[in-house]
C-alpha cells in the first residue's frame, strides 16, 4: 500500500515511459500538474495509466506546494508511505520497493533509491539493503507521511530548489533517519545542455533557476549554520562551483549575473515564493 507523487511541468512524451516504469508498483500515483502550457495529448496519455489520479494545480505553484498537495491526499486516503518522483526520472527495476517492505522503524523519514556513490563519505551502514545518509534529492524517495506531518511538510516559500535539502536537514535535526539503497535503481537527468567545451557538453540550468538556487542556498546556510554545518558547507561549495562554471563556460553571463544578484538581494530582504517579475535582459 504505497502511494506515489510525480510533479510534472510542461511534460513531453518521454514522461509516459518514466511514469510507467514505477506506476504499476503503486496503489495510486498522484500526478500534480504545475504546467503553464497544457499538452493535452500528453496529458491524455498520462491519465490513461491505470494508477494515475491527475491533479491540475492551476499553474506553476512550485515543487514544494505540489508535493504537499499530493502528501495531503495520500494521508487522507490512509497511506503511510508516498513515493516522490520528478518527471525526468525512471526506475531501472522495481526491486527497491521490495526492500522497503520490512522497514517499520518510525524514526525513518525517507528511504531513497540510489543514483551514484557521490555521498559515500556521509553514509554509515544501516542494514544489508540500506545505508543512513545525510541528505537526498526529492526524486526516488519513499517518504514517511507521519514524519511529513510532524515536520509540517515541505517549505513552500522556497518554491523550487533546495526544497529537498531543507526537508532532509529538518528531519535530521528532529532526530529522524534518511536511508539510501546500496544499489543504483534510478536514471535521472540533471540540467540541460547549454554549450560545449572541447568535446564535452556543458549542462546546467536557466538563469531563472540560478535565482532560486542562490536565494535558497543562502536561506539554507543561515537556517542550519549551527545545527547542520556539513549540509551548509556542501551547499555553499555547490553554489560556488556553479558560479565558477558560469564564468568559465556559460553563454550570456551577464543575464546569469543579474539573476544571481537578484537572488542575493531577495534573500537579504526576505522575499520568497515565485519570482513574479519578468527579470530578463
Amino acid at each position: 500500500m504505497i502511494a506515489g507523487c510525480t510533479v510534472i511541468y510542461n511534460p513531453e512524451w518521454e514522461v509516459i515511459g518514466n511514469l510507467k516504469s514505477y506506476a504499476a508498483t503503486l496503489s495510486v500515483l498522484y500526478v500534480v500538474d504545475n504546467s503553464d502550457i497544457k499538452n493535452h495529448n500528453v496529458l491524455s496519455a498520462i491519465k490513461a495509466i491505470p494508477q494515475v489520479i491527475y491533479i491540475d494545480n492551476g499553474g506553476n505553484k512550485g515543487i514544494a506546494n505540489a508535493l504537499n498537495v499530493a502528501c495531503n491526499l495520500a494521508l487522507k486516503a490512509g497511506y503511510h508511505w508516498i513515493l516522490t518522483m520528478d518527471q525526468d526520472t525512471s526506475f531501472m527495476n522495481t526491486a527497491f520497493f521490495h526492500t522497503v517492505e520490512n522497514l517499520n522503524d518510525d524514526t525513518i523519514a525517507i528511504c531513497s533509491a540510489s543514483y551514484t556513490g557521490s555521498y559515500d563519505r556521509w553514509t554509515k551502514n544501516f542494514d544489508k539493503n540500506f545505508d543512513e545518509i545525510h541528505f537526498v534529492v526529492t526524486s526516488g524517495n519513499l517518504l514517511n507521511l507521519n514524519v511529513w506531518v510532524a515536520l509540517k511538510g515541505f517549505e513552500e516559500k522556497l518554491f523550487i530548489d533546495e526544497v529537498d535539502h531543507d526537508f532532509c536537514a529538518k528531519a535530521r535535526v528532529a532526530g529522524f533517519k534518511i536511508l539510501t539503497s546500496k544499489q543504483i535503481y534510478l536514471q535521472h537527468n540533471l540540467g540541460v545542455p547549454l554549450t560545449t567545451h572541447g568535446s564535452n557538453v556543458v549542462t546546467g540550468h536557466s538563469p531563472l533557476r540560478y535565482y532560486y538556487i542562490t536565494r535558497n542556498t543562502l536561506y539554507i546556510t543561515f537556517k542550519y549554520f549551527f545545527s547542520d554545518f556539513a549540509l551548509v558547507s556542501n551547499r555553499i561549495k555547490h553554489l560556488f562551483k556553479s558560479v565558477v562554471r558560469i564564468i568559465l563556460y556559460y553563454p550570456d553571463k551577464k543575464n546569469y549575473a543579474k539573476f544571481i544578484i537578484k537572488g542575493v538581494y531577495d534573500f537579504l530582504t526576505g522575499h520568497y515564493g515565485k519570482l513574479e517579475i519578468n527579470y530578463t535582459k
